[in-house]
């Protein structure tokens, strides 16, 4: 104890105790709010990245809504919906009715008017597809017939000609 109190000391602890206490608060204060912002740094963080998050969804729903805005309307699509199901021979629908019932699903439709053929490639299993073909309809004949196994199962391509041109050839 020998040693002398350092210069810088000696008119701080000349000083009242009231001013003494206020310094060491604010001392005390200022360490607990860099500390505090050091946590909430991280918070802020998180903040602006998902704040800069939800502006990008919003910008993408106004493309999308831009890009609905230019479709036509749903009544419009359901009625050429409608049209066109109307101009599908009744032979085809019954066939894709057959063929929905049975678990199978249609993977290609083509149809040719000269010669009057349809090119269908779906995709069922094989009691299915024997069942479908026992119920194919007495004015088509099978043209063509294509199996093959895949992974996702069993692919069919049947080429169904109209017993008209059967006759034809």
């Amino acid at each position: 104890m020998d040693k002398p109190l350092a210069d810088w000391l000696i008119p701080w602890l000349a000083r009242p105790g009231w001013q003494l206490l206020a310094v060491q608060w604010l001392v005390l204060i200022g360490i607990g709010l860099l500390a505090s912002s050091g946590l909430i740094a991280g918070e802020w963080q998180q903040w602006e990245k998902l704040d800069g998050q939800r502006q990008q969804q919003e910008r993408q729903i106004a493309e999308r809504q831009q890009q609905l805005s230019r479709l036509p309307p749903l009544a419009d699509l359901e009625q050429r919906l409608g049209q066109r199901a109307l101009s599908v021979p009744a032979e085809t629908r019954d066939f894709g009715s057959h063929l929905y019932q049975l678990g199978g699903r249609l993977l290609r439709l083509q149809q040719q008017e000269k010669p009057a053929q349809q090119t269908i490639g779906l995709q069922l299993d094989f009691g299915g597809l024997l069942r479908l073909l026992e119920e194919l309809p007495a004015t088509q004949r099978i043209g063509q017939m294509k199996i093959e196994r895949q992974p996702e199962g069993l692919i069919t391509q049947l080429t169904l000609m109209s017993s008209a041109e059967a006759v034809d050839e």
